[in-house]
């Protein structure tokens, strides 16, 4: 993916995966850039700026092509941008998606709830977990029979990124996102 051009990374990805790229798959993209520009890695700065840029570039590509959901695009890009800060002196050259700023607002972009609707949501869920019969169970010791695909609600997706939010939430200069994560973080105790 290294040797791929500069915005030409759909179009190598469409041609190398006409049907789609699994999950599996970007997941081990992502998890393969943010290692190799981890800050124990020796590396010359524009190497690991060149990396950075590129897993950001892949979280929103996956996302764009429905590779993965928005939550987990959300989740890696704030782990990535969380990544950079830890770097002193700062990488130089990044893109705007991987400052604090930038992570943390399309982050929230990507929630798919209300706050409102997220914590009617968990309240649904935990009546349903204390109203539970044996049969929401699965069996002790048997076998488990996974009726379809399994379906991600939007609380999960909502609790990903709300789980990611404070790696980068004490750098934020803006002023807007910074009262929207409060808000958010707020109510993560209630969900």
């Amino acid at each position: 993916m290294r040797d791929v051009p500069e915005g030409q990374l759909a179009d190598w990805v469409s041609r190398r995966f006409p049907d789609g790229a699994s999950p599996q798959w970007w997941l081990s993209v992502f998890e393969s850039l943010e290692v190799s520009a981890s800050p124990f890695r020796e590396m010359i700065p524009e190497r690991r700026t060149e990396d950075l840029t590129l897993a950001a570039e892949a979280v929103l590509l996956a996302v764009r092509l429905g590779g993965v959901r928005a939550a987990i695009g959300a989740y890696w890009m704030l782990r990535i941008a969380a990544l950079a800060l830890r770097f002193d002196p700062p990488v130089a050259g990044l893109p705007q998606i991987l400052t604090p700023d930038g992570s943390a607002g399309w982050a929230l972009q990507q929630i798919p709830l209300t706050r409102e609707r997220a914590i009617a949501e968990s309240e649904t869920r935990r009546v349903e977990h204390l109203n539970a019969g044996e049969g929401f169970y699965a069996p002790v010791g048997g076998e488990v029979t996974l009726a379809g695909d399994v379906a991600f609600s939007g609380l999960q997706d909502v609790e990903l990124i709300l789980s990611a939010l404070p790696w980068v939430s004490s750098h934020i200069k803006d002023k807007e996102i910074e009262g929207e994560i409060r808000s958010w973080l707020k109510i993560q105790g209630d969900l």
